[in-house]
This record gives structure tokens, sequence and C-alpha cells, in this order.
């Protein structure tokens, strides 16, 4: 019997300011509806949202899990999401290495934040392989 895979991704943003900062209120508050959007999307599984609101660097990991790419690719770049994107910079900085990591998992299986951490420090060192990749240079799932 050969496995089946999701997709998970990792994206990480850096705060212009705290996360609790006014500056940010309006983030949350989209935030909150895209978020109430993609548990309903078609293909999502999971996700986690950690908030790291460190005085000197605040930064929010968000990891989610979908079953195909194409499912992801539609909730990311379509409606209310695709709109946030466009007005990331007015609440994080520009990135400082890749923002957003692909990696294919077992069925069932749910990533943490350290797992993400790594995945993204996987692309950054090497660039896109089939352990950490991106949306324009994809890799298939494993075979089994």
């Amino acid at each position: 019997m050969s496995a089946t895979y999701h997709l998970a991704q990792a994206n990480i943003l850096y705060a212009v300011d705290s996360l609790k900062s006014e500056k940010l209120a309006s983030f949350h508050e989209l935030a909150l509806t895209v978020d109430a959007l993609a548990r309903k999307a078609p293909g999502f599984v999971f996700r986690l949202e950690s908030l790291f609101d460190l005085p000197e660097d605040p930064y929010m990991l968000n990891v989610s899990v979908w079953e195909t790419m194409e499912s992801l690719r539609d909730f990311t770049y379509q409606g209310e999401h695709a709109d946030s994107l466009r007005m990331r910079r007015t609440w994080f900085k520009p990135p400082r290495g890749a923002p957003s990591v692909l990696w294919w998992v077992p069925e069932g299986s749910l990533p943490d934040a350290d797992e993400s951490m790594a995945r993204l420090g996987m692309l950054n060192a090497k660039g896109p392989t089939p352990d950490a990749f991106t949306f324009r240079r994809p890799f298939p799932p494993p075979q089994s």
C-alpha cells in the first residue's frame, strides 16, 4: 500500500512593530477573516499560527497543511488572502530570506514550529530541493 502525502507550508513574517501594537490591528482583523476562509477552503487540513512578540524582533510563523498543491495555490492567490498579500508591507518588513517554504508530509502528519523553521533554513541554505521547495520550483510527492 502506498502512502498518501499532503502539502505542508510555512511562512514567516517580521512585524514592523509589536504584534500587539495599533499598527497591526488591521492585520489581526483581516487575519481572523482569512483564517475562517482557509478553514472552509477546499483541501484545507490544518493550521498552526505561532506569534513571537520579541521586543527586538516580533514575528509570526504561519504553518498549514493542504491536501494538494493546487488547493493551497488557489487559496493563496485568490480572494481575500490574495488581497492581504498586496497589503503585507503595511504590517511586515521585507523578508530576510525565503519568506515561505513547501514540503510533503505523510497524511495525518502535522508539522510544528521547529520543523517549519528547519525547512525554511534548508531552503535558504540549499535552494529548492524535494525537502524544502517553493511554488516556483515545486517537487512531486515522494514515491512510496
